[in-house]
C-alpha cells in the first residue's frame, strides 16, 4: 500500500473497518477476556504506589470491575495528571511507558488502533506513522461499534482515541477489558474530563492539543509494545522480525517524543546491539 500524500488534509480511502460480526453473549465475552488475559498482562500497575495516585478517597465513586474484568481499575496514572499540568506551565513532559507486559506469541495477533474522534486522525499523517498502519478502526460517533469492536478483538492490543464526551461513555465499558492497552482522551474540557478519567488506569493522556501532548505520548506506548513483540519474536528464534520491531520502537522515540525517559531509548539500542 502506497504511503499517503503529505499534506495535512488526509485522502480518507486508507480508513478502513474490519467487519463487526455481532455482539457476543456475556459468557462468551469472558471467555475472549479469559483468552486475551493470557496473551499478555494486562495493564494493571504492579507497583500503585509508584505510577498511580488517588485523588479520590472515597472507594465508592470508583467504577466496579465489569463481569468480564480480569483487573480493578485503579485512578489515573500520575503521568497523565503530571503532564497535564506540565503542558499548562509550558514545561517539557516526560514521556513514560506503560510497565513491562510482555507478550505470549501464541495468544497475540498485533494491535489495532481505533478512534470515536475522527477529525484528528484524518488531519493528520503523524498518527499513520506511530501506529505503522494507514489503517485505524474509525467509529466515527458510533459508540456501539467501538464496543463491540474492542470486545471481539481479544487477540490484539488496542489503542483507543476518543473525544471526551464519547469517552465518558465509552470507557467505563472497555476499560477492564485486557486487549485494551491504553487510551488517550482529546477534549476541549480537560479540567472536567480529568475528574471521571481519574477512575481509570489506562488512561495515558487527556489533552487539548493532540501535536503537543497527545501524539508524543502515543508514540512512547506504540513503542513500548513494539519493544514488547521484539522480545517475544527474539525468544521464538525470530531474529529478523524482531530486528523490525525494535527499528519500529526506535522511530517513534526519535522522531515523535519531546521528553522520553533515556533509559527507554539505551534499552532499544542494546537490543539492536545484540541482534547484530
Amino acid at each position: 500500500m502506497s504511503n499517503p500524500p503529505n499534506n495535512d488534509m488526509r485522502r480518507l480511502n486508507h480508513l478502513q473497518s474490519d467487519p463487526i460480526t455481532g455482539i457476543f453473549t456475556p459468557q462468551q465475552l469472558g471467555q475472549f477476556a479469559a483468552a486475551g488475559a493470557g496473551g499478555y498482562v494486562p495493564p494493571a500497575y504492579s507497583n500503585p504506589s509508584e505510577f498511580v495516585t488517588n485523588s479520590d478517597s472515597n472507594s465508592s465513586n470508583r467504577t466496579q470491575p465489569s463481569a468480564t474484568a480480569s483487573i480493578t481499575a485503579t485512578p489515573m496514572s500520575d503521568f497523565a495528571r503530571d503532564a497535564y499540568e506540565s503542558a499548562k506551565k509550558g514545561n517539557p513532559i516526560e514521556r513514560r511507558p506503560p510497565p513491562n507486559q510482555p507478550i505470549d506469541l501464541t495468544k497475540f495477533n498485533g494491535c489495532k488502533f481505533v478512534t470515536l474522534d475522527p477529525f484528528i486522525i484524518e488531519l493528520g499523517s503523524a498518527y499513520d506513522q506511530v501506529s505503522g498502519t494507514y489503517m485505524w478502526e474509525m467509529c466515527q460517533d458510533r459508540e456501539d461499534r467501538c464496543i463491540n469492536f474492542c470486545k471481539e478483538n481479544s487477540m490484539k492490543r488496542i489503542f483507543l482515541v476518543t473525544c471526551g464526551s464519547l469517552g465518558r461513555n465509552v470507557v467505563p465499558q472497555i476499560h477492564d477489558l485486557p486487549q485494551v492497552y491504553a487510551i488517550y482522551v482529546h477534549c476541549s474540557d480537560v479540567p472536567g474530563h480529568m475528574k471521571w478519567t481519574n477512575q481509570y488506569s489506562k488512561v495515558r493522556v487527556v489533552c487539548d492539543n493532540d501535536d503537543r501532548d497527545l501524539i508524543p505520548q502515543l508514540a512512547v506506548d506504540v513503542a513500548q509494545t513494539n519493544i514488547e513483540w521484539g522480545d517475544a519474536l527474539m525468544s521464538n528464534g525470530e531474529r529478523d522480525k524482531a530486528v523490525k520491531k525494535y527499528e519500529k520502537a526506535m522511530e517513534n522515540l526519535n522522531k515523535f517524543h519531546d521528553k522520553v525517559d533515556p533509559n527507554m531509548i539505551t534499552k532499544v539500542q542494546e537490543k539492536l546491539a545484540k541482534c547484530k
